[in-house]
């Protein structure tokens, strides 16, 4: 039943990624930065590697990118409301700006998107008109891979029978155990 539990997860996560209309296509990612300061804020799920990694993309002088530098340790919350199922994860996350994954999601971005990365003042800089925010034709984009070694999933019930397991990774395997809800 746990690797029933854990394929299901990462089977919704797919959907999420190859979809806008699935829940678990924006979800929030806490990052830490300096005097132990936790900041939150809700990203996009792009893709899913091969190894399970989950990416996602930014403007490369965003606040998160300083914090990463720092301490590349971070959470990621999904949730679905409709079926009351939480996944949580811990891991690490790894910034690219310059090889061969970052190029290849580098030529997905199109149309309105491209405005997400190529202000000409960084994200937060305090400006007078929001509608008036300066472009440049640089691109400042940085893929984020975010590789899990840590996932909690609650499942939710009517019943109040709810369903708790985590899954960690330790040496190339997910171990797996049921958790008091």
């Amino acid at each position: 039943m746990l690797n029933d539990l854990f394929q299901a997860a990462w089977k919704e996560l797919s959907l999420a990624a190859s979809g806008k209309q699935h829940p678990f296509n924006f979800f929030s990612l806490a990052t830490m930065g300096k005097n132990a300061a936790v900041r939150q804020r809700t990203v996009i799920l792009r893709g899913i590697s091969e190894n399970k990694s989950l990416l996602f993309y930014t403007d490369l002088r965003s606040t998160k990118i300083k914090q990463l530098e720092h301490n590349s340790k971070a959470n990621c919350l999904f949730y679905d409301p409709a079926n009351q199922l939480q996944l949580v994860f811990k891991g690490n996350i790894i910034i690219h700006t310059d090889n061969e994954a970052w190029e290849e999601h580098k030529y997905k971005i199109e149309g309105k998107a491209v405005n997400n990365y190529n202000s000409l003042l960084p994200p937060g800089k305090p400006i007078k008109n929001p509608l008036q925010v300066e472009r440049t034709n640089k691109l400042h984009f940085a893929l984020l891979e975010f590789i899990p070694v840590r996932m909690e999933y609650l499942k939710l019930k009517e019943d109040s029978n709810h369903l708790r397991a985590r899954f960690r990774l330790d040496e190339g395997n997910w171990k797996q155990t049921f958790l008091v809800p």
